[in-house]
């Protein structure tokens, strides 16, 4: 019995030990993940992309010259028109009345100005053979005068008429492209108001928003790369003509960008992608560390930890003594201690110790 006690003893603290072993085991195999950058130098050029949206260098709103009801817009967004193609019309029916109505009073006032004329040479002739008065003869003299005044001013009324009715349609001015209908049929539209979009001219100009960060790094006359999102496969070159030291509705600055190269292909409202060079070469490369990643011991030496790789997602911390620079906005520019592309923690550097096992996961990589 005492056996077989000493037996069921031995196998439970044998799995008590076993236990516990692993249990220290498994706390061993804990690796913290850690932040970390990748170094590498700059100074070198830097570019980044915007979109923007295209459009005519020369643009203008065609509208009416009188009110009325929009009764066709004969044009659609994108139509390539030629000089005196038809837009839109306003219904005209009383202008049209009120021309007739003056049509109708110009030959009345041709006839009487006809019948006066007439009169006058009756009474010309008569007043010759002394068969009328100076007195009557003066009067028909009057009565044609009167005749003709009236005449030349329906003339005048007529022709005002006749321009005022072609008003009610609106003509292309040059040859161009409708950029964006903004009126509709059955619309009653006030004189002035625009009824399309035109753009005119060969140029086409590239409006872009640029984000705050950025603005200070572009200036006018910088070349740009241009591609259209419905031009596969085809680069633009453009150069910076404006800049706007406002920002717009959306927190960017409007820049304007004057397409160099021409192509049938590209038309005003199009959607654009505008690369920028934000950063400039520099003479001299230098590599920067983030300032979280520098640390100091009690002599007052600056230290970083660099990570070497077991696998792709464990490594090995190792304490390294550098030398640091000038601060710049993204870091302390490295004089000594470290190589191009060399893996450092960027955070918690007073918290680890040379030779610790670390994770470095995609999620935790931060960028310089």
């Amino acid at each position: 019995m005492n056996i077989i006690i000493k037996t069921i003893l031995s196998l439970s603290l044998g799995i008590l030990l076993f236990g516990c072993a692993k249990e220290v085991e498994q706390k061993e195999e804990i690796i913290r993940p850690i932040r970390y950058s990748q170094v590498f130098y700059s100074g070198g050029e830097a570019f980044q992309t915007f979109a923007g949206v295209s459009k005519a260098g020369t643009e203008s709103q065609l509208s009416f010259r009188v009110s009325g009801v929009l009764t066709s817009i004969r044009v659609v967004e994108g139509d390539i028109v030629k000089k005196g193609q038809l837009i839109a019309t306003i219904d005209d029916s009383d202008a049209k009345i009120a021309f007739q109505q003056v049509v109708a009073q110009t030959h009345s006032a041709k006839v009487q100005l006809e019948t006066m004329k007439a009169s006058l040479d009756r009474t010309k002739k008569l007043y010759e053979a002394n068969n009328v008065s100076l007195a009557e003869y003066e009067q028909a003299k009057n009565a044609f005068s009167g005749a003709k005044a009236s005449y030349e001013n329906s003339l005048q009324t007529e022709d005002l008429k006749r321009r005022e009715l072609s008003y009610f349609k609106l003509y292309v001015p040059m040859n161009g492209v409708i950029a964006e209908k903004i009126a509709s049929r059955n619309e009653n539209i006030m004189a002035g108001n625009p009824v399309v979009k035109f753009a005119s001219g060969n140029d086409l100009e590239i409006k872009v928003g640029i984000p705050e960060k950025y603005i200070s790094k572009i200036v006018i006359g910088d070349k740009v790369d241009v591609s259209f999102t419905s031009v596969k496969g085809k680069k633009f070159k453009g150069k910076v003509t404006k800049l706007s030291y406002v920002s717009d509705v959306s927190s960017t600055y409007p820049v304007t960008v004057l397409l160099d190269t021409k192509s049938k292909n590209v038309r005003p409202g199009m959607s654009a992608n505008v690369t920028f060079q934000v950063q400039r070469k520099s003479s001299e490369p230098y590599m920067i560390v983030p300032v979280d990643a520098v640390g100091e011991d009690i002599n007052g030496k600056k230290y970083v930890y660099t990570v070497s790789k077991i696998d792709d997602e464990v490594g090995t911390v190792h304490y390294k003594s550098i030398k640091i620079g000038e601060l710049k906005s993204k870091g302390f520019v490295v004089e000594e201690g470290l190589n191009e592309g060399d893996i450092v923690v960027t955070s918690g550097v007073t918290k680890i110790s040379d030779g610790l096992k670390v994770k470095f996961l995609k999620k935790y990589q931060q960028k310089i």
